[in-house]
């Protein structure tokens, strides 16, 4: 029988596996390396952990007694049982690749970001997800795990893919897409501004379609309209139909909850020229060189 977390699968039940499973990613940090895109990246993180989080939650996997045997009959569990150690492998995996590049890398390549060098708006995701899914998982892990990190875009961009893989296989063996659309609507429940919503949609895009679909239905509730019917651009000219928000905009946290319409019949642009239907909040922006 294969191990996971170190010890023989088959000595946790299957509520304990998804358990630690979730609690994985809270071990998980990345390196200096990632530069720009780490916020995107542990955002992405974050919402695979808090979609399986949402599925554990949606089939009440801590209070049904089907998931507290460590060796279900249930074929059904047994499935959910084999695709949460594939999870939980997939997590040593990753973690022995990262073991083997820090063996051969100086000190300097293996600085890593912390939690501060967020953006407000994205730190304030950040935190708003871990807490969400902490709250869908039962604390006491049987199971001791240390910090670890990533250093590669590729690698952690696969393992994200990977277990987006393996939830929609959990949700194919206990199918239950409309409470977790109704999970990931209470998740962005409170959330009223546009710069939130947006990031938290382009974050979700290909791993979570509940969350970027609920995401973008609110932004459509709350945004402003933003329209041309014709659009016609020329050499090196450029349109934009929509809000824009900058990273000053991010960085001090402008919480923005517009709905001014803007709307034109026809746009024609040439040259240089850049036309936006909408608003910039943050300054510059799209029209930066």
């Amino acid at each position: 029988m294969a191990e996971v977390f170190g010890v023989v699968a088959g000595a946790l039940s299957v509520a304990s596996l998804f358990n630690n499973c979730v609690d994985c990613f809270e071990f998980v940090q990345l390196g200096r390396s990632f530069g720009r895109d780490y916020e995107r990246c542990q955002l992405r993180l974050d919402i695979a952990r808090a979609r399986l989080g949402r599925w554990g939650e949606a089939v009440t996997i801590n209070n049904d007694p089907q998931f507290s045997a460590s060796s279900p009959t249930d074929k059904s569990v047994q499935l959910t049982q084999s695709i949460l150690e594939e999870i939980a492998l997939l997590f040593g995996s990753a973690r022995k690749t990262s073991k083997r590049y820090e063996l051969r890398t100086d000190q300097q390549g293996l600085v890593l970001f912390e939690d501060k060098d967020m953006e407000p708006t994205g730190r304030a995701l950040h935190n708003k997800l871990r807490n969400f899914a902490r709250s869908r998982q039962e604390r006491t892990s049987l199971v001791r795990k240390t910090a670890w990190a990533l250093y590669d875009g590729k690698a952690l961009e696969k393992v994200i893919d990977q277990i987006a893989g393996l939830v929609d296989e959990l949700e194919k063996a206990f199918p239950v897409e409309a409470v977790c659309h109704k999970l990931a609507e209470l998740e962005i429940e409170e959330m009223e501004d546009e710069a939130s919503l947006r990031m938290l949609e382009e974050a979700a895009q290909g791993i979570d379609t509940a969350l970027s679909d609920t995401a973008a239905q609110k932004i459509a509730g709350i945004a402003g309209r933003n329209s041309a019917r014709n659009v016609n651009t020329e050499d090196n000219a450029r349109v934009q139909a929509g809000n824009v928000f900058t990273e000053i905009a991010l960085r001090h946290e402008i919480r923005v909850n517009d709905q001014t319409n803007n709307s034109v019949e026809t746009v024609f642009a040439k040259g240089e020229s850049g036309v936006q239907i909408g608003n910039t909040y943050g300054g510059g922006g799209l029209w930066d060189r």
